[in-house]
């Protein structure tokens, strides 16, 4: 299934959720269907409303150890949006920058989990797009607030059980291979896939839970998938869209005014 939250452009508030099947959306009230929307008749919201937790796992500069645990560092909750956002940017941002990760929604949540059980633990896969700003990043390879600017998620929550025949390896839990690409102002910039990273989303969530319990709706990203160029920086009007395979695509625009 493709779960998915959104508001009627007609009728702009109330948060509604359902599935996307065929290009349309079936509105449900948690257990059966209440009605059927075209997609230009909606706008997309954050797949998670409130995550207790957002924990970033940052391979580039991050790397593993011989025990294949990989490091994190927490994300802001409240900087998560919906796709198709506009974000304002503050103007002492000057060297702004994005990064697309494979975020995993936690479903059920635990202490110290097994990396062979923890797939069990999470409810589906969706996409995270954040503007960063780099100049935020600290020399000691702390990441200070350069991530707190604005955190696309979605457009959908995948379920595992659509995700099968994207399998690449089950060594260290599930790894799939889902091909990325990254546009800026519909102008491809980067590609990349996801059985790249080189841990699996089972390693991160067993990494999380083994200091703190997971709780249902954290949100774990992984990441990034494609590395944008290092002299690419963001401008006032631009939109980056990141597409991930089968699970859809996700754009933000840039506003600095």
């Amino acid at each position: 299934m493709k779960l998915f939250r959104f508001e009627l452009k007609a009728e702009p508030g109330p948060a509604r959720s359902g599935m996307v099947f065929n290009g349309r959306i079936y509105e449900t009230d948690g257990a059966q269907a209440v009605g059927m929307h075209e997609a230009d008749d909606v706008r997309p919201l954050s797949p998670v409303p409130q995550p207790g937790a957002l924990r970033i796992f940052r391979t580039q500069s991050q790397p593993l150890g011989d025990d294949r645990d990989p490091a994190f560092f927490y994300g802001n909750p409240a900087a998560l949006v919906g796709a198709s956002t506009i974000v304002n940017v503050p103007p002492y941002v000057v060297d702004l920058g994005f990064e697309a990760y494979l975020a995993a929604v936690v479903v059920a949540g635990g202490y110290d989990i097994p990396v062979d059980e923890a797939d069990e633990h999470l409810l589906g896969l969706t996409i995270a797009l954040a503007l960063v700003d780099r100049a935020a990043m600290r020399s000691d390879g702390t990441f200070g607030r350069s991530h707190d600017l604005g955190i696309a998620l979605g457009p959908v929550v995948t379920t595992p059980d659509e995700l099968d025949d994207f399998l690449a390896s089950q060594e260290y839990g599930k790894q799939y291979k889902l091909g990325a690409t990254a546009r800026v102002n519909a102008v491809e910039r980067a590609r990349g896939n996801a059985d790249e990273l080189p841990f699996t989303i089972a390693e991160a969530v067993a990494a999380a839970s083994r200091s703190c319990t997971l709780r249902e709706g954290d949100v774990l990203a992984l990441g990034p998938l494609c590395d944008a160029p290092e002299d690419l920086r963001l401008e006032h009007g631009d939109e980056v869209t990141v597409s991930v395979e089968n699970l859809g695509a996700i754009s933000l625009k840039v506003s600095t005014e």
